[in-house]
């Protein structure tokens, strides 16, 4: 049975799957069949899918028109219709060789997803699905053993296999020590952050304290000047009770000097101050005498 062409996929290749299935001899040839096996060979994939499902209408029971469809599918991208298709047609009534081609198209379906998978980084499904390509590729080998496309591709999907869990385990690699860097730097965050408020706390306690240093300062002042107005008012007070102890002594003193201006001199200490300035003596008292005599009128003799 003919193969389509190698499609090169990585650094191996993938045996394109098997050609759409002849009619034994001894069965009569359907029209719809073979006019979809014509528009496959012109790549006419839709065209084709309708003249098989036609032809599936007529003969339900016959897999190989199960195993066209799927390649009909397949050619349209349509894999989990294709996969579907080649499912029923590895049923075990279906001819050996429409079953090996069944498994082996399945096979290809799987990895040609895989692939897919594999492009966009997907590598632990991708594994998954080159884990069901060698599944079927080694089913195939069981009903027909000896395939070299079989074997082949059973050996590229094994070897895919090991790549994607390489990958994985290097994505895996990769993410925990980016879950590291990001743990280390949330870390380091945390740090920046617990420094910054320990600092502020730290300024603020400085600015609290130095407030209260202020506070303080301002008070002691206020009970400085509070003492030395009250000193200064004590002072006051104290000069004011001196001055009103004084006022009294000097308010006697005036009023006796005032009484002894008002009263007259005794004529014996007249004539005493008399007899001491005729012998030039300095008499205070007889000075204040005349000062006090000054402006008077002489006494009266009563001699």
């Amino acid at each position: 049975m003919s193969r389509f062409p190698l499609i090169l996929i990585g650094a191996a290749a993938l045996v394109f799957p098997a050609s759409a299935s002849a009619w034994t001899p001894l069965r009569s040839e359907n029209s719809n069949a073979k006019k979809g096996n014509a528009l496959m060979a012109q790549q006419q994939y839709g065209p084709a899918l309708e003249a098989y499902d036609e032809a599936a209408r007529e003969l339900p029971e016959e897999r190989a028109v199960q195993l066209n469809r799927g390649l009909a599918l397949l050619g349209q991208d349509l894999s989990e219709q294709a996969k579907e298709a080649f499912v029923a047609a590895a049923d075990p009534s279906a001819a050996p060789n429409v079953r090996a081609d069944a498994y082996y198209d399945l096979g290809i379906a799987f990895a040609r997803e895989g692939d897919a998978l594999s492009q966009q980084q997907s590598y632990e499904e991708s594994t998954a699905h080159f884990r069901e390509a060698a599944d079927a590729f080694k089913r195939s080998l069981r009903v027909r053993p000896g395939d070299r496309n079989a074997a082949w591709n059973l050996e590229y999907a094994l070897k895919r296999i090991r790549e994607e869990d390489e990958k994985q385990q290097q994505e895996q690699q990769q993410s925990e020590d980016q879950q590291q860097e990001q743990d280390q730097q949330q870390e380091q965050d945390q740090q920046q952050e617990q420094d910054q408020q320990q600092e502020q706390d730290q300024q603020q306690e400085q600015d609290q304290q130095q407030e209260q240093d202020q506070e303080q300062e301002q008070q002691q002042n206020q009970d400085q000047q509070q003492e030395q107005d009250q000193q200064q008012e004590q002072d006051q007070q104290q000069g004011q009770d001196q001055k009103q102890e004084q006022d009294p002594q000097e308010s006697e003193s005036e009023a006796a000097e005032q009484a002894q201006q008002a009263e007259p001199i005794p004529r014996d200490e007249v004539q005493r101050f008399l007899d001491a300035l005729e012998q030039n003596e300095e008499n205070l008292p007889l000075q204040r005498a005349r000062r006090r005599s000054a402006g008077r009128p002489p006494p009266e003799k009563d001699w």
